[in-house]
């Protein structure tokens, strides 16, 4: 099918994160690079790093920090250098590369690396997520009441949950659900572009998680890529029925 091998595909994904990881050791300037509003000099850093890789591989691209190209090629990566940057910045280690290969069936493989502690999310289509080697699997939580949610953006109002976190990069948020660290993820913000959440939607969904628009639409990434920069909201939980209680809450 002119379609890549997936372990392929995420032996070169493996490859970006580790180089990135080399170069943000040897930076001193973690602050804004005077390019576009909220780059950073690391963002730029990382994208310079991905891009030549995965092109001189034969893939498409698609990056929060570049030109897209080679979008008729049969694998396009959908590239976030570093999701988090203002973490990143602050020196929060919760920041990531996250990465996403994309065929005509739809997403093929993705890793999604904190590149402040090494933890590396994979998954390949049909294949099941793992973290660090080691399969995941998400929370079993039903209800909101016993839920710890983790927040993008600020909510409208208390709607019921136990706890919950803000913690600044939507890539590690969405992959902590597909782990079970937390129960499930809403999206408060004006939205998340496909760079932000097509690396952990994989993650999400080959684990387990059920994810979608904030009104229950299922995410089609065939159209996604069209517009690659058009913001949606994403939810996702653990299970079916805090996914519909998620929906309930948020979608008003």
């Amino acid at each position: 099918s002119g379609t890549m091998d997936v372990d392929t595909v995420l032996e070169i994904f493996r490859q970006i994160a580790g180089e990135i990881r080399s170069g943000l050791d040897g930076l001193d300037d973690w602050g804004l690079s005077g390019g576009h509003p909220g780059q950073y000099v690391h963002d730029v850093v990382a994208d310079e790093i991905a891009i030549p890789i995965l092109w001189s591989a034969g893939l498409g691209v698609v990056s929060e920090e570049s030109e897209s190209q080679g979008l008729d090629r049969p694998v396009v990566a959908i590239v976030d250098p570093i999701d988090g940057s203002t973490n990143a910045s602050l020196g929060i280690p919760w920041y990531a590369t996250s990465l996403c290969a994309i065929d005509s069936e739809g997403l093929l493989a993705s890793l999604v690396c904190n590149q402040a502690t090494g933890n590396t999310y994979v998954a390949a289509r049909g294949m099941g997520a793992e973290l660090d080697g080691e399969p995941i699997q998400p929370s079993r939580k039903g209800e909101l009441r016993d839920s710890i949610l983790v927040l993008n953006g600020l909510p409208h109002s208390y709607f019921g949950w136990k706890q919950y976190r803000a913690l600044g990069s939507a890539a590690l948020d969405l992959c902590s659900v597909a782990d079970g660290t937390f129960d499930g993820f809403a999206d408060f913000s004006s939205g998340l572009a496909l760079w932000d959440y097509a690396g952990a939607a994989l993650i999400c969904s080959e684990s387990g998680v059920v994810i979608s628009e904030v009104n229950g639409t299922k995410l089609d990434f065939e159209n996604l890529l069209k517009s690659p920069s058009s913001r949606i909201r994403l939810l996702a939980a653990g299970t079916q029925s805090l996914h519909e209680n998620l929906i309930d809450s948020v979608d008003v």
